[in-house]
């Protein structure tokens, strides 16, 4: 499965009729960087160009993310930068020298010395102060190029309480139902109760419901999750910031195993072949990981930037059907 950015393609139907040629057998769209006119159009397209492709899309759920920006923000280690709260997403742009985040009240969550990280993980940032006002001072640690509506998470791993679907959230999901989707994923699951709450707002439309595992408070009620949901998508980026990075093989493994042992299906996603985004070739690490995901049972794999924004989307596509193929050829399916 691949995720397309509809914004980015210039003609939306021979983009997604190339990746299916090159192997994709379902497009996922991100509602974080969508409207609900958007996403109807991306899902008629789909239909026209294969009425058999699944497509998928994922909430926001009750994650962070920065706001608006104009233009993609350029971050060097050593910047200096305030961060502020902002209602919406929309209501405080990031710019220079200036980042938002789309929650009330980050100043109480975090502390001087703790880090902010961005786009998972990619970019972080330390609090050198805590104002009254409730705004933020940091220092940018690890650098790089903020755009718009990025993921954000805190080091202390903790998760501002913020509600399991949101009205925007509400929105996608009724549309999302009206249209008949197939797979709805919602992000930040991390109880039974949430997914739950998202059911009930499906109704009776035959859609599948996926939970995304990408917090700590997930991994905590994983066996409940797994029996209210349809399916786990094993979210690497965001999981990649909750938890110490060389924990992330492990947590996969069992998160499939325990799927296989309920009977349920699991999806991999995240930097699955991330160096293509800018080469035509992935690293001997990526395709062996691609390898794995087979070895451990899982029913598919989700190329997210890859697709959404790098160069070789196609050739990013064929590849990781080509080492799908060969690795079940060898008989090494579910064999972990």
């Amino acid at each position: 499965m691949a995720t397309v950015a509809a914004d980015r393609c210039p003609d939306l139907r021979a983009a997604l009729t190339a990746l299916r040629d090159a192997g994709a057998d379902g497009f996922r769209i991100n509602s974080a960087h969508a409207s609900v006119k958007s996403m109807a159009g991306f899902i008629a397209a789909c239909r026209a160009v294969d009425p058999s492709l699944l497509i998928l899309m994922d909430t926001k759920g009750p994650e962070m993310r920065t706001t608006v920006t104009p233009a993609p923000l350029l971050l060097a280690p050593g910047d200096m930068t305030d961060i502020v709260s902002s209602p919406s997403p929309d209501a405080e742009p990031t710019v220079a020298g200036r980042i938002g985040v789309a929650v009330s009240d980050l100043h109480r969550y975090v502390a001087t010395g703790e880090q902010i990280l961005f786009d998972d993980g990619l970019i972080a940032a330390e609090v050198t102060d805590v104002r009254p006002d409730g705004m933020l001072r940091a220092r940018i640690v690890r650098g790089g190029e903020l755009g718009s509506r990025k993921t954000v998470a805190l080091s202390s791993g903790i998760v501002p309480p913020l509600p399991a679907v949101s009205r925007r959230d509400a929105e996608f999901i009724r549309a999302a139902a009206a249209e008949g989707i197939d797979i709805i994923a919602h992000s930040f699951v991390r109880s039974a109760d949430d997914v739950r709450a998202v059911r009930s707002l499906i109704g009776d439309a035959p859609i599948s419901l996926y939970a995304k595992i990408e917090c700590r408070d997930a991994l905590a009620n994983l066996d409940a999750i797994i029996a209210e949901a349809d399916g786990l998508l094993v979210a690497r980026g965001d999981l990649g910031t909750a938890l110490p990075l060389s924990d992330i093989p492990s947590v996969q493994f069992e998160v499939m195993r325990r799927c296989r042992a309920a009977g349920k299906p699991a999806i991999i996603s995240t930097q699955i072949m991330q160096s293509m985004i800018d080469s035509p070739v992935p690293t001997r690490a990526e395709v062996s990981d691609v390898a794995l995901a087979v070895m451990e049972g899982a029913d598919m794999l989700l190329l997210c930037g890859e697709t959404a924004q790098g160069r070789y989307p196609c050739e990013c596509v064929a590849m990781m059907r080509r080492t799908i193929l060969s690795t079940e050829a060898a008989g090494l399916r579910n064999i972990l």
